[in-house]
C-alpha cells in the first residue's frame, strides 16, 4: 500500500512526531517566523508563505497535488484552519471542515448561532464604534463588558471595561488588534475552563476539561493550566453536554475543537471555540492525562488509519508560564535546579539579562514555561508552582 501523504498548513512542528509514528509523509506551508530545520528537511514539499493569502495557498497546493497527490490536509493553528479547509474542498480530499471553521472563527457568528438555538445565552452586540458600545453598556446597567476582535486569537485585544470611562480607553486598546467592528459582551463571572474534544465523522468525544489561571483584569492572558479540572459530577456533566451540543450545532466533522467557557451561577456559558487543539501545550496536558493524542487521532481519521493506542502517563498535569512585564531583566538563576525538580517534564525559558519586556498583551509575550506531572491535579499544580518559583529572576521596573 502506498504511503499516505498529508498537507500541513502552518503549525509549531509538534505534528511531525505524530506523523512519523503513523508512517505518514507530509508537505508543509509555513510562515517565516515558524520555519524550522526539521520541517524543511523532512517535508516532501515545503513553502514559506503567508498562508492567510488564500490565492497563493490554493495555487501552491494545486501545483503540488498535480505531481504528488495528497490524501488529506490538516491544520492545528489559528490562522491555518480556514485555508486548510478551502484546500481540502478545492482538491476534493479529506480535511474539509469549512462550516465549523467559519462558524467558530467569527465570534459574532458563533453568538448568533447560539442565540438562534437558545443555547448558552450571553448578551452581546457587534459595535462599529465606541458610541454603540457605550449604549450597549448602559443597557446592561453600566457594565462590566468584555471587548474583543470578532476573529482574533491568542488573547490579543481582549479587555474588560467596567465603566464608560474605561470603555473609551479600552476600546482604543482593543482596536489595535482589530480592523473592523468589535464584539462587546456582558462579563461572565465564575471560574474559567477549556474543553478538548475530538470528532470522527460527526461523532464527538470529550477528551479533557482544563482549569485556567489568567492575569488580573482587565486582561485575560493565560498564565497557567491544569488537568483534569476539579469539577463535581453535576458541573462536569453540564459542561460536557453544552460542548457536545455546540459541536453538533456548528457541524464539526473530523478533528479537535478547543472550547472555552465559564461556569457561572446559571450554569456553563460558552466564551468561544476554535477547531484546533488547545495552545499553551494544552494538547500535551490532555494527552498525558487522558491518553488521547488529538493530532494523531485526527490524522488517523482523515487518512483511514487505525486509531493510535491510548496510554495515560499521569493522573494530573499542569503548566505555569513565565509572564514578566514592564521590566528589565537583570539576572536569571536556578534554571538547572528547576529542571531537575520533582515532577518536571520540561522547562523552557527565554529570559536573559538585558532583556526589556513590555506589557503582557497576548500569550506570545510570555517567556517560556514549566510543565509538570503529578499523581493528581493538585500534585501537578504544586510541582509546577514549585519549579516555577525556583527560577529566580531579578528585575528592574521600566
Amino acid at each position: 500500500m502506498a504511503q499516505k501523504h498529508v498537507l500541513l498548513v502552518g503549525g509549531p512542528g509538534s505534528e511531525l512526531d505524530k506523523l512519523d509514528r503513523l508512517g505518514v509523509r507530509f508537505s508543509m506551508m509555513q510562515i517565516p517566523e515558524r520555519v524550522a530545520a526539521r520541517q524543511y528537511t523532512s517535508a516532501a514539499h515545503y513553502a514559506v508563505l503567508d498562508y492567510r493569502d488564500l490565492d497563493e495557498v490554493l495555487a501552491v497546493a494545486r501545483a503540488w497535488h498535480r505531481v504528488d497527490p495528497f490524501d488529506a490536509v490538516a491544520s492545528f493553528t489559528e490562522y491555518g484552519l480556514h485555508p486548510a479547509s478551502r484546500v481540502a474542498r478545492e482538491l476534493g480530499i479529506a480535511g474539509d471542515n469549512l462550516t465549523a471553521v467559519e462558524l467558530t472563527r467569527d465570534k459574532a457568528r458563533t453568538r448568533e448561532l447560539l442565540d438562534r438555538h437558545g443555547l448558552s445565552p450571553v448578551r452581546h452586540r457587534l459595535c462599529a464604534g465606541v458610541e454603540e458600545a457605550r449604549a450597549f453598556l448602559r443597557e446592561l446597567g453600566g457594565g462590566p463588558v468584555v471587548l474583543k476582535p470578532r476573529d482574533g486569537g491568542l488573547s490579543e485585544g481582549v479587555y474588560l471595561a467596567a465603566s464608560e470611562e474605561e470603555l473609551a480607553e479600552r476600546w482604543e486598546w482593543s482596536r489595535r488588534a482589530a480592523d473592523g467592528p468589535l464584539l462587546v459582551e456582558e462579563f461572565l463571572t465564575g471560574p474559567e475552563f477549556s474543553v478538548e474534544s475530538v470528532s470522527v465523522g460527526g461523532r464527538h468525544e470529550i477528551a479533557a476539561v482544563t482549569e485556567k489561571v489568567t492575569t488580573d483584569l482587565p486582561r485575560f492572558v493565560e498564565t497557567g493550566h491544569q488537568v483534569p479540572a476539579r469539577l463535581d459530577d453535576a458541573s462536569r456533566t453540564a459542561v460536557e453536554e453544552l460542548v457536545t451540543r455546540f459541536l453538533t450545532l456548528v457541524g464539526q466533522r473530523d478533528g479537535p475543537v478547543h472550547t472555552e467557557l465559564r461556569l457561572t451561577a446559571s450554569g456553563p456559558r460558552l466564551i468561544e471555540a476554535q477547531t484546533r487543539v488547545g495552545g499553551d501545550q494544552i494538547w500535551e496536558l490532555c494527552e498525558l492525562v487522558s491518553g488521547v493524542d488529538l493530532m494523531a487521532e485526527t490524522f488517523a481519521a482523515l487518512l483511514g488509519l487505525p486509531r493510535p493506542p491510548r496510554t495515560r502517563v499521569a493522573g494530573g498535569a499542569a503548566i505555569r508560564f513565565f509572564s514578566y512585564e514592564n521590566v528589565r531583566i537583570l539576572g536569571v538563576d536556578g534554571l538547572s535546579e528547576a529542571r531537575t525538580a520533582p515532577g518536571v517534564l520540561r522547562l523552557l525559558c527565554t529570559l536573559e539579562p538585558g532583556q526589556e519586556l513590555g506589557p503582557l498583551t497576548s500569550s506570545t509575550a510570555r517567556q517560556g514555561y514549566v510543565l509538570c506531572t503529578g499523581a493528581d491535579t493538585a500534585g501537578a499544580m504544586a510541582a509546577a508552582e514549585r519549579a516555577h518559583d525556583l527560577v529566580k529572576v531579578v528585575t528592574q521596573p521600566l
